[in-house]
């Protein structure tokens, strides 16, 4: 009888051990995953707005790009106007801009190509208006991405520019998205040019690294 009271006693001594034991570790769980979460939030607060904004994926990549406020649209006649870009519609085959408070929609075939002007005004993604040209210089190379299907170009902030690129191959290698990315964690794209394909229904963006 009195071995069995031990066994007892050892039995539920060791219980109490192992929820100890399953507290701590739980509790040490706890504090790690808050520790990640505020380096997390203060790396997006004090780094890297960008890098929060562009969504990464091993093959894709999800770019936030700047489009000057006003553009020149060149058409294929030679003729132009001018407005903020505001949409480009892909079933549609259409361009809309906005420019004192009026909007009009251009078919993408009668256009020849948009050039975004220097001496205008470009918010970049922490939303601060700056002058291109003045003080405010490209960091990088000029690039250009051709075959981009229209679809893969949405305008999401039309007040302040921001639109989003997706971009994954044939358009870029796997190995310029890489490329991309490391421009993207401290600097912005932004648009000078953009082309239109309307049979293909595809376009080719020139942009620049600021």
């Amino acid at each position: 009888m009195r071995k069995l009271n031990i066994v007892k006693y050892t039995v539920k001594a060791m219980k109490a051990f192992f929820q100890r034991w399953v507290v701590a570790i739980l509790v040490m769980a706890a504090a790690i995953a808050g520790n990640i979460e505020t380096v997390i939030s203060q790396d997006v607060k004090t780094g890297n707005l960008l890098l929060a904004q562009t969504q990464i994926k091993a093959d894709e990549l999800e770019l936030v790009v700047a489009l000057p406020e006003l553009a020149e649209i060149i058409l294929n006649g030679g003729e132009s106007s001018s407005g903020r870009v505001i949409g480009i519609d892909a079933q549609s085959q259409a361009l809309s801009i906005q420019r004192s408070g009026k909007t009009a929609t251009i078919p993408l075939s009668q256009i020849a190509k948009v050039v975004f002007k220097k001496e205008a005004l470009v918010y970049k993604i922490d939303r601060i208006p700056r002058l291109r040209g003045g003080g405010e210089r490209p960091t990088g190379k000029a690039v250009t991405w051709r075959g981009i299907p229209i679809n893969n170009f949405t305008v999401k902030n039309t007040t302040q520019g921001q639109a989003v690129l997706k971009l994954k191959p044939p358009v870029v290698s796997t190995a310029q998205l890489r490329g991309i990315q490391s421009v993207a964690r401290n600097r912005q794209y932004v648009v000078d040019e953009i082309q239109f394909n309307s049979q293909q229904k595809t376009i080719t963006i020139l942009a620049k690294p600021y």
